[in-house]
This record gives structure tokens, C-alpha cells and sequence, in this order.
């Protein structure tokens, strides 16, 4: 579309001024110093600290924003009341390295962070936060179709009385309004009413999708997000360190059904006499936590430190895990977990909760919590035990496939196998067949790995649907390379194992260790090699097959 008439932008021309952008996407960079300096390209992109603000002044619906790596400030002239205004239609990127043509071709997120900056004096390093930015993101008249996705939104500092200004530091969504916020990371805001990520209110539902929220000071309601009549979603979100009187992670006051959706909220903390640490609900309203990891928050002044439900008759949580949640004085039992009022399905529960069915109390056995891998271990009575009826998505916390069964567990949950996990983070099975196959002269051998893949441990390779006597060999490596002429999957230059071996059956079983010194979650690769006919240009390869340690 284009953005300025050709008579405008003549004028532009004769009056010696650039005319503004003229495509579908609009670009940015703060840190471009050369070019038109007009969002038309990435070598002409909006400049300096300003250039988002430039280009959101110029977008109009259906436009595209990409924004570049670097800072940016809501004002250059230390206004604290100026935001960065979503508008709906244009979705707004962030996290580009510059030169990408979409994005999807963007770098992972956290290398190349667009980051909008509160601290409009740089002086938060001196803990002066007077002059930051009251909101960074607001939101007014927006729908799901406005959209942020992929950036760092930090030190904005909600401080002042009136018009809002004590509340939502981060994005303040006021007035039944419904923005789509994806992979975004809100870090050190600050408010004193609540709310430093985020405050709803008055209708409307916004959704953060893969976003994390951490260091929030969330004043007198929720160190993270407070929500007061209204509704939000939460999918894959990270609630980390954060601090307010009540509700440490999440305020939901009269709230509308908001969803907690394979989140985990972790090390929160709730100073009052309120509690809730990692959620705090009242007013009546109604609210959904499924699939949720909530551990080792703390609350000061009051026994509920994972969840305090106070007066929401329809609150329900589902295949979640509250564990290590402590309360005043330092217990851990389930009545530091979760209070007595709240309705809990197949969930672990430290100590047992009785209200519900379905409740388990053992140690869930995460890989490593203190590095924030909380996937199940091996022998965690998490596995397999929820309630498929109340899985919403296919995909977990860490972007992995829901309802993966694990061989050898006994399924305890409701539904079809294979059952969703308890948690916010499934197990995931420890052998994937890949396929990939080649079929030669004899058929086309078939692959298949058993065993633990515990480090130390052995594991069995069994091949079938091979010649007689055939020679074998079996690639094993952590790359996988993709080859077709060679079935698909071939691992060329193995890192660690090969043997050579014939096969008088056209079966085997080959034992071997797994190296010790691999971290849980490490892939390798497998796949066989077999002489067909007697001569080594007739030739088959098996269907590759991917191993993740525990």
C-alpha cells in the first residue's frame, strides 16, 4: 500500500524534507547511521533511539514493523507519559540482527535484543528510576490484531498518582482491549499499585505467548501482571522473581477467566498478609491454571505461598505441580502449596491435597531446578498421570509435543494414551524414529533402539527386515546430516561409536554404554549401514533415530 500521495511527497521533496516510508513493512534501526533514514529498507531504516516511535507514526493497518537490535526510548525528550502505542493491524518484530526478509529468518531470541528502555536518563545504574517512562506499551482501542513479538521491555517505573501512572509499568491494557503480545521479555519494571509487567482492566483480553516476566516490583497487587475485571491468557510464560505485598507473580481480582497454560512461575515472593506468592485470586470471577509448574515461591506473612484463593468459587487447577512453596515460618506442607478453597485435578501436590481427585504428593524429581529444567526424571510419579480433557495445546513449556507416552509407566491419568504429564514441561520419549530409510536390494532394514539411555547404562540396537549375513555398520554421532542419496538421515563421521559387524539372521542385538559424561537433554543419532548383494555399491540404510537423555 502506500502511505503518501505522489503530490505529498513531491511537496516533501521541493520543501527539502524526506518523504515518509512507502511500503508494507516499515523498518528500524537504532543503530544505522547512514541512509534515507525514511523505514523504507534496512539500509535506509528509521534511525537512532527515536526510530521505532518514527516508524509507528507512519503505520497504518496491515503494515509490518521490523525492528533491528538497540535501544529504544518512548521519548527523546524525557516525556514520562509518552508510550509506544500499539495500533491494530500492524504487527510490530522485534529482534532482528538487520538484512533478515522475514521473520522467521530472525536470529534466537536473546542475540540481537531490541530492547524498549524505560530509563530515559540511562541512570538506573545509580538506582535512579524518578525520571523513567510511567508505561512503555499502551494499548488503547486495540485488538488481537495488534501485535508485539520479540522484544525486551525494561525500568519502566508506573510511580506517579492519577490518569493510571501508579500501575502496568510495562503495558498498561485499560478498557476492554485485546493485543497479542508473543516472546517478549519484561524484566525490572516497577509500579506502586501493582501490576509492574502489565495491569488489565475493565474487559477485554490480551494474550502473552511465550513471554517471560522476571525482577518485577508490583507494589501493593502483583509483582508480575494484576488483573481486575477482566481476562487474560498465559501460554509458556515465565513468571521469575518478582515481588509485590500480594500476589508476588499474579494478581487475578474479579477476573472474567483468565488461563494459565503451561507456565511456570518460580521464586516470586509475597510480602503481606495476604500470601499468594505465585497467584493470588478474590472478588469472586473465575480463573483456569492447567498444566502449570509453580515452585519454590515464598510468602513472608501468610501460609499460602504457591496459591491463596480467596473467595473464587470457580478456580480450578489441572495437571499441575506445586512443590517447595514455603510460608511464614518456613513450612512446606500443602497448605503452603495451595489453600483449602481451590479445586485440584491431577496435580502433584507437596503433602496431598485431598479437594479434587486425582492429587499425587511425591517428589517430582526435576531434571535440574536450580538451571530451571524442570523436566520430570525417570521415575516421577508426574509422568503420565493427567487429564487429556484438559489439554488446550500441542505444545509444552519448552515448545515440545503434549500427551508423549513414556515406555515402561504405567499410565495413572484420564483419558487415551498416550496422557499428558503433570507439570509445565512434558518428558519426552526417549527414542524418535526419524525415518529416512533407504530400501536396497533386500528390503529396507528397519531400526530400533530400547533401553534407558541413562549415562553409564546399556542400550540395544535391533535391526530387522536385512539380508543374510549381510555387513553392517552403525553410525552413531550428535549431528545429524541430511543426505538423501543415503536414506535421509545419514550421520556421516560419527563422533563416538561405530562397529562393523555381520548379521547371519538378518537380526541383532548389539549392547553398548552410553558416555557418562552427557547433560540431560543431549540428542544423538543413529543409523545403519548394510551391504545388500555382496558387493559394496548395492547397498541399503535404515531409518534414522534420534536419543534424548533424561
Amino acid at each position: 500500500m502506500s502511505h503518501v500521495l505522489p503530490r505529498l511527497s513531491l511537496l516533501l521533496i521541493v520543501l527539502g524534507l524526506a518523504p515518509l516510508a512507502s511500503a508494507d513493512t516499515i523498518f528500524v534501526d537504532a543503530q544505522l547511521a547512514t541512509g534515507l533514514n525514511d523505514g523504507s529498507s534496512w539500509s535506509d531504516a528509521f534511525q537512532g533511539s527515536n526510530g521505532l516511535q518514527d516508524a509507528l507514526a507512519v503505520a497504518t493497518s496491515g503494515d509490518d514493523i521490523f525492528v533491528a537490535d538497540g535501544e529504544y526510548l518512548a521519548s527523546a525528550t524525557g516525556d514520562r507519559s509518552a508510550s509506544f502505542a500499539l495500533k491494530n493491524g500492524v504487527t510490530i518484530y522485534g529482534s532482528f540482527a538487520g538484512g533478515e526478509t522475514g521473520p522467521d529468518d530472525r536470529p534466537p531470541f536473546g542475540t540481537a535484543d531490541s530492547v524498549l528502555n524505560g530509563d530515559l536518563a540511562g541512570d538506573d545504574g545509580a538506582l535512579q528510576f524518578s525520571e523513567n517512562s510511567f508505561h512503555l506499551i499502551t494499548t488503547s482501542g486495540t485488538n488481537s490484531t495488534a501485535v508485539l513479538d520479540g522484544f525486551v521491555v525494561t525500568s519502566g517505573n508506573a510511580s506517579a498518582s492519577g490518569a493510571n501512572r501508579d500501575r502496568g509499568a510495562g503495558i498498561l491494557c485499560i478498557g476492554n482491549v485485546s493485543p497479542t503480545i508473543r516472546h517478549c521479555r519484561f524484566i525490572a519494571n516497577r509500579c506502586v499499585f501493582g501490576g509492574a509487567a502489565g495491569y488489565v482492566n475493565n474487559g477485554g483480553s490480551p494474550s502473552f505467548t511465550d513471554c517471560t516476566f522476571e525482577d518485577g516490583v508490583g507494589g501493593s497487587f502483583g509483582g508480575a501482571f494484576d488483573i481486575a475485571g477482566a481476562r487474560a491468557t498465559f501460554l509458556r510464560c515465565l513468571f521469575r522473581g518478582n515481588t509485590a505485598a500480594r500476589g508476588g507473580a499474579l494478581e487475578l481480582f474479579a477476573n472474567t477467566g483468565t488461563e494459565v497454560d503451561s507456565c511456570v512461575i518460580v521464586d516470586n515472593t509475597a510480602t503481606g498478609g495476604s500470601g499468594g506468592a505465585g497467584i493470588w485470586l478474590g472478588s469472586s470471577g473465575s480463573a483456569r491454571v492447567r498444566n502449570c509448574t509453580i515452585v519454590s515461591n515464598t510468602a513472608t506473612n501468610q501460609a499460602n505461598a504457591g496459591i491463596r484463593n480467596q473467595g473464587v468459587s470457580n478456580f480450578q487447577v489441572y495437571n499441575s505441580i506445586l512443590w517447595d512453596n514455603t510460608g511464614v515460618g518456613g513450612g512446606q506442607g500443602a497448605g503452603n502449596q495451595v489453600n483449602a478453597s481451590t479445586l485440584v485435578f491431577n496435580s502433584l501436590v507437596q503433602g496431598g491435597f485431598a479437594r479434587g481427585s486425582g492429587n499425587v504428593s511425591g517428589d517430582p524429581l526435576f531434571a535440574d531446578a536450580a538451571n530451571l529444567n524442570f523436566t520430570p526424571g525417570a521415575a516421577s510419579p508426574v509422568i503420565d498421570a493427567g487429564d487429556n480433557t484438559e489439554v488446550l495445546t500441542a505444545l509444552d513449556y519448552m515448545g515440545n509435543p503434549r500427551q508423549v507416552d513414556v515406555p515402561g509407566v504405567v499410565d495413572t491419568g484420564i483419558g487415551t494414551a498416550p496422557l499428558v504429564d503433570m507439570g509445565a514441561v512434558e518428558r519426552q520419549s526417549v527414542w524418535v524414529d526419524l525415518g529416512g530409510a533407504l530400501a536396497g536390494t533386500n528390503g529396507n532394514p528397519s531400526l530400533t533402539m530400547t533401553g534407558p539411555l541413562t549415562p553409564g547404562s546399556p542400550n540395544a540396537a535391533a535391526l530387522s527386515n536385512t539380508a543374510a549375513s549381510a555387513l553392517c555398520v552403525i553410525f552413531a554421532g550428535f549431528t545429524q546430516v541430511n543426505l538423501p542419496l543415503q536414506g535421509g538421515v545419514l550421520i556421516p563421521e560419527p563422533d563416538f561409536i561405530r562397529f562393523m559387524f555381520s548379521s547371519p539372521s538378518g537380526t541383532l542385538n548389539l549392547p553398548f554404554n552410553w558416555p557418562t559424561n552427557l547433560p540431560s537433554g543431549f540428542e544423538s543419532y543413529y543409523q545403519i549401514w548394510t551391504e545388500d548383494a555382496g558387493a559394496i555399491a548395492d547397498y541399503s540404510a535404515s531409518n534414522g533415530v534420534q536419543g534424548t537423555t533424561p
